[in-house]
């Protein structure tokens, strides 16, 4: 009898990795049900969370897609990786967005096994746990050691500081000091991923009116995302709405960003229920 040939024993890489799905999903798919054009969204939109590296663009790539997962590996020592990997998701993120699905995630790094068949590693279940209960609002947060990975493997003509300033550039820290990708200030949505100038009142617009509907959900945990989201809205709009009249080149564009809505009713009572809600859950 033939001996069986070997296989290669599986093994762990040291791995960039994204675990990202999409907020209220089970409220996505519900209104599926009810809506046959919704449906044809969702999976317009899955299939752009599905498509959200270049093809190619990374030999050590791995992409997973369930449901309304994903998980998106590279080897660390890939040429930029940090830079391509934070780039793509960012563009995924605001294109999502301004479709009208918000997302939640988490990138670190750590050793995986990333294959056809398999996920799994200590870097899988600190990317999910960081997902889920530490990113807790509408934002893809980003482990510190990322950027050390980012400062090591880099382009060779920047230097660790300048690789870091280009992966910052898709970033900013949040109060509890965690890194995320900014998907509504204007110099991270337009000057950093190259979307339209012009187009970015409109798509603020859309975020208010996600906002909006979040604020007035009935379970206090849910409208807290949006109350999150809201004061990242704000602090986009306010270098626009604080602009002196004899320095404004594109009064049009800033008219545009200043009727935009601040919600100040529908947060208050947002507010209001939430503490209740954390008052109930304390006693």
């Amino acid at each position: 009898m033939a001996k069986p040939a070997k296989t290669k024993a599986p093994a762990y890489e040291q791995r960039l990795i994204l675990f990202l799905d999409f907020l209220a999903f089970k409220e996505v798919v519900a209104e599926t049900e009810r809506d046959a054009t919704a449906l044809e969204r969702l999976v317009a939109a899955l299939d752009e969370v599905g498509q959200t590296v270049e093809p190619g663009l990374s030999k050590s790539e791995r992409v997973t897609q369930f449901s309304d997962s994903l998980v998106l590996s590279y080897k660390v020592e890939e040429t930029s990786a940090v830079f391509w990997m934070i780039d793509a998701i960012a563009r995924t993120v605001v294109l999502l967005a301004d479709r009208g699905y918000l997302l939640r995630g988490a990138v670190t790094v750590g050793k995986l096994l990333h294959d056809k068949r398999h996920i799994v590693g200590p870097a899988m279940v600190k990317a999910y746990e960081l997902e889920s209960r530490t990113a807790c609002f509408p934002r893809v947060i980003v482990d510190r050691e990322v950027l050390r990975m980012a400062r090591t493997y880099r382009q060779p003509q920047h230097s660790g500081p300048q690789e870091e300033r280009y992966v910052r550039s898709f970033l900013d820290e949040d109060k509890d000091g965690w890194l995320f990708i900014d998907y509504l200030s204007w110099d991270k949505v337009v000057e950093a991923m190259g979307c339209e100038h012009d187009a970015y009142p409109d798509y603020l617009g859309r975020m208010a009116r996600l906002i909006r509907k979040g604020l007035k959900h009935a379970d206090p945990r849910v409208a807290r995302k949006y109350l999150w989201l809201r004061k990242r809205y704000l602090k986009a709009m306010k270098p626009y709405r604080d602009l002196p009249a004899n320095k404004v080149n594109d009064p049009d564009f800033c008219a545009a960003i200043d009727a935009l809505p601040r919600m100040r009713k529908r947060a208050r009572k947002a507010r209001k229920r939430v503490k209740a809600f954390d008052a109930k859950a304390a006693a």
